[in-house]
């Protein structure tokens, strides 16, 4: 499916008040921009965890993927 994103935000935009629109990229900006400082400096937790649901979640919000810092943690630390 070949989705034209600049069609469908020139269609959805008029139905979104701009105050709600404003509010909502910022709070948007704000989860991204707080999560990627958060996968920053956290270390992925053991397996089985009851962090680790969470440590992915904020690392998917953050778009720490590929060719972040510390996407795989998995690598031995040289210390």
């Amino acid at each position: 499916m070949d989705l034209d994103w600049q069609a469908f935000y020139t269609s959805i935009m008029p139905i979104i008040p701009a105050e709600l629109a404003s509010d909502l990229t910022v709070l948007g900006t704000f989860v991204v921009a707080s999560c990627a400082v958060a996968a920053r400096f956290w270390p992925r937790p053991a397996e089985g965890s009851k962090w680790l649901g969470l440590y992915n979640l904020v690392n998917h919000l953050a778009m720490n993927s590929r060719h972040a810092a510390n996407a795989d943690d998995t690598k031995p630390t040289k210390n």
